[in-house]
Formats: C-alpha cells, sequence, structure tokens
C-alpha cells in the first residue's frame, strides 16, 4: 500500500472556526463553513488539507479566492498567486451526506413509547473527521477548536465544551460552544437528539453527566455516574494534574461500532457498555462497565492531554488506558480483586495470541490510513503493549 503524505508538512493548523447546520439530518444532508487560521511551511507551494466525500463550494486564502483541487488520498489542495510561508486565514464552504456508516456523522436509531427516533452522533478516530469538514486530519495536527452547531429545535446539543451560547434563529437551534483547548481532530465530537441525563460533581468541581436516550430507565445511569466522579477524582490525585476541562460528559449510543470512543469531553459508549440497570445488573456486568469508563478516562490524560504524533504509537496510547483501567477500578472497588480478572483475562489473551505464527508487533508501521483500523488488536496493542 502507497505511503500517504503528511500533510501537516506544508500546513500547520492553529485553530478551526467551525460552523456546520445539520438542521436537515432527516433528509442526511449537511453544510457548512470552516475558518483554518494556520502557518504555511517554508517548503510548500500550496495548503493541504484533508477531505473526504465532501461537496467543496468555496474557498479562500486571506479573503481572497483561492483555486482548489481534489486529488489522492483525500487532499484537497488549495492555491493562490504569491502565497508564501507564514499565517494564512483559509475560509471553506461545504456540504455533505450523513451516512449509516457509524464513522463520520451519522444517525443512531432508537424507539421510545413506540415512536422511531433518532440521534446524530460522530466518530472521528482514526481519519473521519475530514468526512464532515477540512481539516489536518492527523493525530499531530493539535488546533484549538470552535464549533457552532445548528440543528432542529428543542433537541439536546452536546459537544467537547460547555454550551457558551444558545438562540433560536428560524425556529432553529443555534448552539455555539466555548473553545477547546489544542487537540487533535479525531477527537472533536457532538450528538444532538432527545435525551435524558444524570449530573455530579467532582470535588474539585468538574461536572459530570451521564446521557442517555429516553427509552433507557433512568436508574440505570446511575452506576456511572458514580464511577466516573470517582475515577475523576482517583486520576486527578494519581497523576498529579487535574482533569483538564470544565465537564465530562458520558454518552449511551443506540447504534456504535466500537465499544467506546474517548472524544476529549465527551465520550461515547455503546448502551450495554455505560448503562448499568441496579435491579438486574450482575456484578460482571458492573466490573466491565467500570473498566470501561475508567479506561476511557485514562485517555483525558494519555491520549488527548498527550497524543501520539501517528498511529504508529497507538499501542502506547492504548496499553497505558488498559493498565490505568484496572488501576482505578482496584483502587475504587479493591473487593473486587481486578488484577486476579487482569492476570485471567487480559494477560491469557495476550499470551494466547502472541503465540501465533505471524501476529503483528506491538508497534506497527503505518503507511496509509486504511491500515489504522487493523491495529486494534486488543490482545496485542492493548493487553499486551
Amino acid at each position: 500500500m502507497q505511503t500517504v503524505p503528511r500533510l501537516i508538512k506544508n500546513f500547520i493548523p492553529s485553530h478551526y472556526t467551525l460552523s456546520l447546520d445539520i438542521s436537515e439530518s432527516k433528509q442526511r444532508k449537511f453544510s457548512g463553513t470552516v475558518d483554518i487560521r494556520g502557518e504555511v511551511t517554508d517548503e510548500a507551494k500550496f495548503i493541504s488539507l484533508h477531505a473526504k466525500d465532501l461537496s467543496i463550494e468555496t474557498a479562500l486564502i486571506d479573503g481572497q479566492t483561492a483555486e482548489f483541487s481534489l486529488g489522492e488520498f483525500d487532499e484537497l489542495r488549495l492555491s493562490q498567486d504569491g502565497l508564501s510561508a507564514g499565517d494564512h486565514l483559509v475560509t471553506i464552504g461545504f456540504s455533505g451526506e450523513i451516512t449509516d456508516a457509524m464513522h463520520g456523522m451519522y444517525p443512531c436509531y432508537f424507539q421510545h413509547d413506540g415512536v422511531k427516533k433518532e440521534l446524530i452522533a460522530t466518530q472521528f478516530e482514526s481519519h473521519h473527521a475530514r468526512e464532515v469538514f477540512p481539516c489536518v486530519d492527523e493525530p499531530e495536527a493539535k488546533a484549538t477548536f470552535d464549533v457552532i452547531l445548528t440543528t432542529e429545535d428543542e433537541n439536546t446539543v452536546l459537544g467537547n465544551m460547555p454550551i457558551k451560547q444558545q438562540r433560536q434563529e428560524d425556529s432553529k437551534l443555534v448552539t455555539v460552544f466555548e473553545t477547546s483547548p489544542r487537540m487533535s481532530s479525531y477527537l472533536l465530537a457532538w450528538v444532538v437528539g432527545e435525551m435524558q441525563h444524570k449530573t455530579a460533581k467532582t470535588a474539585g468541581g468538574v461536572e459530570v453527566n451521564v446521557w442517555a436516550t429516553p427509552a433507557q430507565p433512568a436508574d440505570s445511569l446511575d452506576f456511572a455516574l458514580d464511577h466516573a466522579v470517582k475515577t475523576i477524582e482517583f486520576f486527578n490525585d494519581y497523576f498529579g494534574v487535574e482533569y483538564p476541562l470544565p465537564k465530562s460528559d458520558h454518552v449511551a449510543l443506540p447504534d456504535f461500532s466500537s465499544g467506546a470512543m474517548e472524544n476529549w469531553g465527551l465520550i461515547t459508549y455503546r448502551e450495554s457498555v455505560l448503562l448499568a440497570d441496579p435491579k438486574s445488573s450482575s456484578i460482571d456486568r458492573k466490573q466491565y462497565v467500570a473498566l470501561v469508563i475508567s479506561h476511557e478516562l485514562s485517555h483525558q490524560w494519555f491520549g488527548n492531554l498527550v497524543t501520539m504524533k501517528w498511529w504508529n504509537n497507538l499501542w502506547l496510547n492504548e496499553s497505558f488506558a488498559t493498565i490505568m483501567e484496572y488501576i482505578a477500578v482496584d483502587a475504587i472497588h479493591p473487593e473486587w480483586n481486578a488484577w486476579l480478572d487482569f492476570a485471567s483475562s487480559e494477560a491469557v489473551a495476550a499470551l494466547r495470541r502472541d503465540a501465533i505464527d505471524g501476529v503483528q508487533p506491538v508497534q506497527v508501521d503505518v503507511n496509509h490510513p486504511d491500515e489504522i483500523s487493523s491495529l486494534f488488536d486488543s490482545a496485542i496493542v492493548y493487553a499486551k503493549g
């Protein structure tokens, strides 16, 4: 497979202002504009961004019309006579389609009181932010984000950061979020739709929320909320670095392709991985929920605050979170003897998998984003690492 060019070598983004209209999500359409402030490097002759399955409608560099073309490897090239190295502002108007692929931006289906409903959610890891807006879709290309979402009215709208402002415009809801810290594009996220939630605060004042559709029993959110609060407090002390954001949302999605995703400040989960009915959930089920929550919360520091430059170091990201999930759960619930489970599940799985001829090494060179999904071998990248 060919080696893809690293676009950060041409253009280093520092800030995105993303305005997205998803009020026509039922028609599976969205449109938006993105302003990208960044630095053109000395070696660059044009500005390169990632854009996949998007219709590019307008392109400006520093307010002046730019020529643009779409090339190999989802590359969108923008050029302008006299383009020089240094800081520039890129403005792009675009549109796209919402699909059922469960990556990029997609619908999650559920029924409540016999009525079919849906949430709109995102999944950008590993290289799917480019399906929703033009960006440098590489983990090294960290930038701050201002996100403005226009949605149907009477929806709950969640993002990485707390809501700065909400207003109604033409029977639509416009939600403006606070500016994010510097982060990779794969960690950006939002969820929109009808949801219920339970809330609490850590000792340090971080607001913690657990969200689910109204089809779920309200008390099934309680265990996750309690464990998330305790885990953040534990990691604050263990790492000696305070949780980096003002809030921590945990969202149970009806449709989700993996177990959970550590979007910064807006962690998404399969319903079965986050929710625990107090009347029927076994200790084993609660242990699993606790481990996954602790895993994803550890990523808020290691993976989000500190991030690998490229996907060949995915093992370090995931193996660290795997060991930290057991450290946290053992500290919060010592009666569960979590390290016995580690020895009988993670350690045994790693040894069995590692005994197979031709198994992948812990660290694998990644030349193309399409190779990334093959790296998520839980026995090697997570457990052995």
